[in-house]
């Protein structure tokens, strides 16, 4: 490097801020989300009226601040979002899937307050920590194994269920929004399946499904980043970016991971893939294994309803 010393300070003051942000979103981003996501909850339990407006605002502030990070800071440049992508195909999901990425969250959860405020169940009136504990606990069994039956069986209904679960993971690339990229036919099952069900069986309060759908969806929006947020031993709790980039990954022997917010169910079950730092090679599903193009979303829309063969179905 040449030039005066004042001129090379000067040229090296942006490179030092850009790795002093990078190594703060690597290690501080996923405790601060946590803060907030807290925060939030700690007022929905004090303010019950309020648990609606609390799940839009907690939301929309935490998916603005990761857009923008992700466009500044992205872990993967040929992963981040690009106009074309954003318009060709994100934005078009979102509209068919009637709303955007947080209101996506917020609505699921807000449907399943209102469905426990008249539901009598197994564990009504029991304390809300072990509703809390339950009710997670429950979800994510329900819904690794609807997940990954959804990959890994071969029968008939699997044909229908594969192609609509499919659908999320035509994108080469990982980013928040891309959250909401999902066939709509595929959030109603496993929302159905694995949270309304269970809720109008078991009979929780509306305050502990407020506290483990908070925490589900913050996992499933987070677990989607294009940023390098670490977060360590609590990779063997939860799912973050870490571990489900894999199960977005090309390769079939790394696309397990099949957890949406604790990661418990794939290391009992042999199915854990992670390696710290180290991102898969590719994403996606290739257009030349029968399935539709990732900029596609008529024939993506489609696609559960085809019966033009596709290679590797299990492969994934």
């Amino acid at each position: 490097m040449t030039g005066t010393p004042m001129e090379i300070a000067s040229s090296s003051a942006p490179l030092h801020a850009a790795d002093s942000a990078r190594s703060l979103i690597r290690w501080g981003l996923y405790p601060l989300l946590w803060l907030w996501v807290a925060g939030c909850i700690a007022y929905g339990l004090s303010y019950p009226d309020s648990l609606q407006s609390v799940l839009a605002l907690k939301g929309g502030v935490m998916v603005t601040l990761l857009i923008v990070l992700e466009w500044r800071f992205p872990y993967e440049t040929r992963w981040r979002m690009t106009w074309r992508h954003l318009l060709r195909r994100d934005l078009i999901f979102i509209v068919i899937n009637g709303a955007t990425l947080a209101l996506l969250s917020y609505g699921m959860v807000a449907l399943a307050i209102d469905l426990a405020e008249d539901t009598v169940g197994l564990i009504t009136g029991q304390p809300l920590w072990l509703q809390v504990v339950v009710g997670l606990t429950v979800f994510e069994a329900l819904q690794y194994a609807l997940h990954r039956y959804m990959h890994q069986s071969r029968s008939p209904l699997t044909h229908f269920l594969w192609r609509t679960h499919a659908i999320h993971h035509l994108p080469q690339q990982l980013y928040v929004v891309m959250h909401a990229v999902f066939h709509p036919f595929n959030a109603v099952f496993v929302r159905v399946g694995t949270q309304l069900l269970p809720i109008w069986l078991l009979g929780y309060d509306p305050l502990a499904v407020f506290v483990f759908g908070s925490v589900i969806a913050f996992h499933g929006t987070v677990s989607h980043l294009n940023l390098d947020m670490r977060m360590g031993w609590l990779n063997y709790l939860f799912v973050g970016p870490e571990l489900h980039r894999y199960h977005h990954s090309a390769s079939s022997h790394e696309a397990q991971n099949y957890g949406v917010a604790l990661s418990i169910f794939d290391i009992c079950c042999g199915t854990f893939h992670y390696r710290p730092g180290v991102p898969p090679q590719e994403l996606g599903l290739s257009e030349d294994d029968g399935y539709p193009g990732q900029h596609d979303p008529l024939r993506a829309a489609l696609f559960p309803f085809s019966a033009e063969p596709v290679s590797n179905i299990r492969d994934r």
